[in-house]
């Protein structure tokens, strides 16, 4: 949607998104309706992902939503939750082919979650977690293992349960903030049920941003990882070979492939 811009300045974004970037790209509905032709001349059925940065930045973003709804396409917003109110919990609540938001939370204790993420933040995030639910809107809870929180990882698990919502445990890159705070993984990570994760995203499908198509987000505007400027381009075995070799060599390529993403 905007892939740098954000409200928060979060210590382990893999972006250095924050309130000080200004890329001024964002999705247009004409832009979408040409990736939609894409996809229909090639006669895919996709699941889309929505994310930034922050996608709720977006000014037109439940009306993007609504298209892609309209169509017939899965999809889900992956947001920090800090943007979510009632009236856009009872829109999302009304499109049927929504599966699900994703909001980002790293600890049930809200001094490391605030520490991560800034002061109040577990309160607002709990608080869209609860008026998303009241609307009968599917939530997971997106989890970052870090040496920070790991220890408090099976109580999210509980607080998740508790609010009625799912974990995914996302792998902490050596990107962005991450890299200028030092941070670390946690020296666990699982991906909620004790499992490995086999199949990759890039395995499977693309990331569209800026005009062009890449591998995953991670990888968006990294030097050499650009597959092509249309979907044909991007799902062409050419571009599948090319993604086997950044697997070899990437080192964003190698977080996921320990089986944590």
């Amino acid at each position: 949607m905007a892939p740098e811009t954000c409200n928060l300045a979060c210590t382990h974004c893999l972006y250095a998104a924050s309130p000080k970037t200004r890329n001024p790209y964002r999705l247009s509905a004409s832009e979408l309706s040409g990736v939609l032709a894409q996809i229909e001349a090639l006669g895919a059925k996709p699941h889309f992902l929505f994310t930034g940065g922050e996608p709720t930045l977006h000014k037109e973003l439940y009306d993007l939503l609504e298209t892609i709804d309209h169509k017939g396409y899965s999809f889900q917003l992956m947001t920090n939750g800090t943007r979510i109110q009632k009236e856009t919990a009872e829109r999302l609540s009304k499109m049927s082919h929504l599966t699900k938001v994703q909001i980002s939370l790293e600890s049930a204790d809200s001094k490391i979650n605030d520490s991560i993420y800034g002061a109040g933040l577990q309160r607002r995030v709990l608080q869209a977690v609860d008026t998303l639910k009241e609307e009968g809107v599917a939530v997971t809870l997106a989890v970052t293992p870090m040496q920070i929180n790991e220890d408090g990882l099976p109580a999210i698990e509980e607080l998740a349960a508790e609010k009625g919502a799912d974990v995914k445990y996302i792998s902490l890159y050596d990107l962005g903030s991450a890299t200028e705070n030092g941070l670390k993984p946690s020296r666990e990570v699982t991906n909620g049920d004790g499992q490995p994760d086999i199949e990759l995203m890039c395995d499977k499908g693309v990331t569209y941003s800026e005009g062009a198509f890449y591998p995953c987000p991670v990888l968006v505007k990294e030097p050499g990882t650009k597959l092509g400027e249309t979907l044909e381009q991007a799902l062409s075995p050419e571009a599948r070979r090319r993604v086997a070799r950044l697997h070899q060599v990437h080192a964003a390529c190698q977080v996921c492939l320990k089986g944590s993403t």
